[in-house]
C-alpha cells in the first residue's frame, strides 16, 4: 500500500494527461479530440518470449487522424489513442499516445505507434518491468471487414526505455477487433 501511495503523484499526472485527450477537451484544452472514431478490443499472450502462463485483454479508443503543428509537412497525420490492458496475473497498464496507419490495397491496413503509460504489476505474479512509467511501441496488420470494422494481429513491446536500472521489457501478441463508431 505504501508503494501505491508513493506513486500517487505519477498516477495523478498520468490521469491529467489522459484528461487532455478526453472528448470533453474540445472546449479549449490543449489537445481537443472530439469523439473517438474506432473502439478496439484485443486478447492474446502477454510476454511471448518467456514461458509464463499469462494472458491479456485490452481496449483502445482511436480518434480522428490529424496534423499537429510541430510536425513538418512531409510527416503523416497522427491518430491519437488511449487504452488499457489487464493480464491474468493482475497486471494493469493504461496509456495514451499516437499511431500512424498505411493502406495496403483495398483491404489491408498497417500501423505503427507509440504511447506512454502507467504500469501496475499487481499483487500476483505479474512481470516486474522495473518502473511505473512504461513506453509502448506496436506494429499491427489488420484486414478491413465490411462495415468498416477490422480484424488484426498486433505485436507490441513495453519497456521503461532504460530510465530505471531494471528494464527487462516485454512483448505481447494480440488479436484485435476494431469497430467504427457511428456518428449521429
Amino acid at each position: 500500500m505504501k508503494k501505491l501511495v508513493a506513486r500517487a503523484p505519477a498516477w495523478a499526472f498520468f490521469l491529467y494527461l489522459l484528461s487532455l485527450m478526453s472528448p470533453d477537451a474540445a472546449a479549449g484544452q490543449l489537445l481537443p479530440l472530439g469523439p473517438p472514431e474506432y473502439v478496439s478490443a484485443s486478447t492474446g499472450t502477454f510476454e511471448i518470449r518467456k514461458e509464463l502462463d499469462e494472458y491479456e485483454t485490452g481496449w483502445e479508443l482511436r480518434f480522428a487522424a490529424r496534423r499537429f503543428w510541430p510536425l513538418p509537412d512531409w510527416a503523416p497525420d497522427l491518430i491519437p489513442v488511449m487504452g488499457a490492458m489487464a493480464t491474468s496475473q493482475g497486471t494493469l497498464y493504461g496509456y495514451g499516445g499516437f499511431r500512424v496507419e498505411t493502406l495496403f490495397g483495398e483491404r489491408w491496413v498497417g500501423s505503427g505507434g507509440w504511447a506512454t503509460g502507467l504500469y501496475y504489476r499487481g499483487t500476483g505474479q505479474g512481470k516486474d518491468l522495473g518502473n511505473v512509467l512504461e513506453f509502448r511501441t506496436h506494429l499491427e496488420l489488420a484486414y478491413r471487414l465490411p462495415g468498416e470494422s477490422r480484424l488484426g494481429l498486433c505485436l507490441y513491446h513495453l519497456s521503461n526505455g532504460g530510465i530505471h536500472h531494471l528494464n527487462p521489457g516485454s512483448e505481447s501478441l494480440v488479436l484485435t477487433y476494431s469497430a467504427r463508431l457511428r456518428r449521429k
